[in-house]
């Protein structure tokens, strides 16, 4: 006979244990000290199992009822109920630990250690401002497509179409990183190539060869100062602008005439060598003069970071009047523009520029790749600067490599 509300509140405890049967394996268990339990008994692979439902009255009769029913369904899927009811309850006492903020935090921190401390700041910095303030606090487990398409949806909106595509890629690996520690079931962000429009890339300033004479001239004309010096430094070695203002003096091999800059302080995290002309290596001497006591090559007593900064060159060249016209990455396009032109070895350019190989594992080992011929073809190249700055412009059709003379 199924029980009712009046039966269960005039139950009285006995010396021992004992239950009252409502049915369907439903019972209510009252202990010798009055403690009243809700217990469910199923068979599970033909073992017998019992589950708790809840204390009564806190669990009324008709809550324990609908939670049998449930369990009952679970099993009808092929489900363990109590394994479900356990799993369940951990599932709760991490949901606020496992938040996409938290779970982001966490892959933060584990996937950038040891690497470029400004790099893992921005990361943080941008989930903050763009992600956090949307998902940050739902449950992983529970972010569905829908939820990351609004998200990237509303930062492309803006017209920051870059800015979005790099958030996508973040949570992308937040949910992959989340997904192999069992925190998720897949990555919601793994297939959203077509939600954002396509956008014509856009390239760093830089002026024509043609051009480059007078610029040459201009730099070398102006005053001694860091910006100065660092401007012709882009121009001898290709390095990108953070890569040049962060260097330190224990990088530079004086004996080797090299410059061997750290996996770390690199874009595509493997070190390189820059093999140092005699027009670099006097530079660098000038420079040793000042900051020879420092740690940084470019030190800048009123910079935070105590290097100059990475807007230094671009203001200068501004100054000189190149505003959208040239920045330091045009020296980069600059260098490879002319030594393509003249029939250097791509290789030798591509290695010089420090570009990703499309070979991953002849990539992982390319630092000192063709480094005899990349030390030719970087004096070579200071040469034809010295030459272009002494002329006007001209003998940029008629510089030939040295290597083929």
């Amino acid at each position: 006979m199924a029980l009712t509300e009046l039966a269960i509140k005039n139950a009285k405890p006995q010396a021992k244990r004992y239950r009252l049967i409502d049915g369907g394996g439903l019972s209510l268990e009252i202990s010798p000290a009055g403690g009243k339990l809700w217990r469910w008994r199923y068979y599970y692979q033909g073992k017998e199992q019992i589950l708790a439902l809840g204390k009564y009255p806190a669990t009324t009769l008709a809550e324990a009822r609908k939670k049998r029913d449930e369990a009952r369904a679970a099993l009808n899927e092929g489900k363990h109920p109590t394994r479900e009811k356990k799993l369940q309850k951990l599932r709760n006492q991490h949901q606020g630990e496992n938040s996409f903020a938290k779970v982001a935090i966490r892959w933060m921190e584990t996937k950038h250690t040891g690497l470029n401390e400004k790099y893992a700041k921005q990361c943080r910095t941008r989930m903050e401002e763009h992600i956090f303030p949307m998902i940050g606090d739902l449950p992983i487990a529970d972010i569905t497509i829908p939820d990351v398409v609004q998200v990237v949806e509303k930062i492309g909106n803006r017209g920051t179409i870059e800015t979005a595509k790099r958030m996508k890629q973040l949570m992308g690996q937040v949910f992959r990183y989340a997904a192999q520690r069992g925190l998720c079931q897949h990555n919601p962000a793994a297939d959203l190539r077509d939600i954002l429009p396509t956008v014509e890339e856009k390239h760093h300033a830089c002026i024509h060869p043609n051009e480059f004479p007078k610029l040459l001239k201009a730099m070398y004309a102006r005053e001694d100062d860091m910006t100065k010096w660092a401007m012709q430094l882009l121009a001898l070695t290709f390095v990108r602008t953070g890569e040049l203002i962060g260097a330190e003096w224990s990088e530079i091999d004086w004996e080797r005439e090299e410059w061997h800059i750290p996996k770390h302080r690199m874009k595509m995290r493997r070190p390189h060598i820059v093999p140092l002309a005699r027009q670099t290596l006097e530079i660098l001497k000038n420079l040793h003069e000042i900051t020879g006591q420092r740690t940084y090559i470019f030190f800048s007593a009123p910079a935070k970071s105590k290097h100059l900064s990475n807007g230094a060159v671009l203001m200068a060249l501004r100054r000189m009047g190149y505003r959208g016209q040239m920045t330091g990455h045009g020296f980069r396009t600059m260098a490879s523009t002319i030594l393509n032109e003249k029939n250097y070895p791509s290789d030798w350019i591509e290695r010089q520029l420090a570009h990703e190989d499309d070979d991953k594992i002849r990539g992982a080992y390319n630092r000192a790749e063709h480094l005899l011929e990349r030390k030719k073809m970087m004096q070579d190249y200071a040469d034809y600067l010295d030459a272009m700055r002494m002329s006007d412009g001209n003998n940029v059709k008629q510089f030939k490599p040295a290597l083929y003379q």
